[in-house]
């Protein structure tokens, strides 16, 4: 009998934590439209600036010669390029800080985390948003050269996030 009480002990403690950790999982998944909205919130005027200037300048590396028209727009033979939050993966990023905060990591070190993700996610974007404009150059329609190109950045960087969220050090 003691044998049986002994054995069953820490599956009840693993499963314990099982529903400690999913519990923590989707109180975090349901702040992360609340972390969107926020960013929402804010125009992001400079990041758009910045996004529309350096995908110019890769652009202009493929040979695709996009003229700035202000600090969020861009025309490239007649099409506009107006940069959105959404164009600057800014709202990603702030999805991802639910998901990926490690209270153990400390302020300090998830401020670097979460500083080097954003250099990581505003080159990949800039690196999406090229891939775009040259697919869309070669003649592919707009929503197959952004629209799809955009949904497969997305779904990239949603698996990455799944692989290193917050609780994955613990499961």
């Amino acid at each position: 009998m003691a044998t049986v009480a002994t054995q069953n002990a820490p599956s009840l403690r693993t499963q314990n934590a099982s529903s400690l950790l999913s519990s923590e999982m989707m109180v975090r998944f349901a702040l992360v439209p609340l972390a969107v909205a926020i960013c929402y919130c804010f125009e992001w005027r400079q990041l758009r600036f910045l996004t529309s200037e350096a995908n110019l300048r890769v652009d202009l590396l493929a040979g695709i010669s996009l003229q700035r028209l202000s600090y969020d727009t861009l025309a490239w033979r007649g099409v506009l390029y107006r940069y959105e939050n959404a164009c600057t993966f800014v709202d990603v990023w702030f999805g991802c800080l639910p998901l990926l905060w490690q209270w153990g990591r400390g302020l300090i070190k998830n401020v670097l985390f979460f500083s080097g993700m954003a250099l990581a996610l505003f080159a990949f974007n800039v690196f999406r948003l090229s891939v775009s404009d040259v697919l869309f150059a070669v003649g592919l329609p707009w929503d197959l050269a952004h629209n799809v190109i955009s949904g497969f950045a997305y779904f990239l960087v949603w698996v990455w996030v799944w692989r290193h969220r917050a609780d994955s050090a613990a499961i």
